[in-house]
């Protein structure tokens, strides 16, 4: 059989309002032309305020769903979220292991937006140890940069030209590209930078919008995971991801009292 769409197999926890995680991914993917997998790696309870709780699956569901996707349906690209627990992170290493020449794409997802922690430090260690080396590109915000660059007890003296400090102790834990976000800084514009061995590559300047979003960061590592799988480069991937993220953020809209939902089927226009 002739697949007429590359296929992204994704691992994230579910979230009930559609605005984040693995419902964001969906919508994302298919708006992009990609055909999604979904391995349920969690279920949230949360609203368009805030995390209420979140329920790791077992080791055994998260195995069962892998394996009969596998042994049914070949995957082009690998996109990983939240993890919420080193059982989990466990199993999805062991299916990086099975296919070690396919991209992955990695949000380091570590808190929600009102503060809500999903990672302990044992398990943002073995994310570093386990995963960066495995990952084509990750994605963090600058807490998430800080916790994950916190983690490492070594650094490189060598650092590159044009680089970061603390993305370079990703880098040299293995991951190829950091994509780091600015929404967290304290500017007019929101700055996205990318880096790669040699330090700097590119940069990008967006309007800052007014609203607060929700599922914004899945959004747009979804994004990157499409257009790598649909055959672009890493750099023309982050630069047509961020466009296609920030026009879904400038057309979301509200569905309850808390952050608005970016309109996913409006960003590929």
């Amino acid at each position: 059989m002739t697949k007429s769409k590359p296929v992204v197999l994704v691992f994230s926890g579910s979230d009930p309002t559609g605005g984040a995680g693995l419902q964001a991914d969906v919508l994302t993917l298919a708006s992009l032309n990609c055909h999604p997998l979904t391995v349920v790696t969690s279920i949230t309870s949360q609203d368009t305020s805030r995390v209420h709780s979140v329920t790791p699956l077992a080791s055994e569901l998260i195995r069962e769903q892998v394996n009969v996707l596998m042994e049914d349906i070949e995957i082009d690209i690998i996109k990983v979220g939240m993890i919420p627990s080193i059982d989990v992170l466990q199993e999805i290493i062991s299916v990086l292991q099975r296919f070690p020449t396919k991209p992955v794409v990695l949000d380091p997802v570590l808190s929600s937006g009102a503060g809500y922690t999903f990672g302990s430090k044992l398990l943002i260690e073995k994310i570093v140890e386990d995963l960066l080396p495995r990952c084509l590109i990750i994605t963090p915000n600058t807490n998430e940069l800080i916790a994950l660059s916190g983690a490492i007890q070594v650094v490189s003296a060598n650092l590159p030209e044009n680089s970061d400090p603390d993305v370079s102790t990703l880098i040299n834990r293995g991951s190829e590209f950091v994509l780091l976000t600015g929404t967290h800084a304290e500017r007019k514009d929101v700055e996205n930078i990318l880096f790669d061995q040699s330090g700097f590559v590119e940069s990008w300047v967006w309007p800052r919008l007014s609203n607060e979003y929700h599922g914004s960061g899945c959004t747009l590592a979804s994004a990157i995971a499409a257009f790598i799988a649909n055959g672009s480069s890493v750099l023309e991937a982050a630069d047509r991801a961020q466009e296609f993220t920030w026009k879904s953020l400038k057309d979301g809209f509200g569905i309850g009292g808390g952050q608005l939902i970016p309109d996913r089927i409006s960003g590929r226009r």
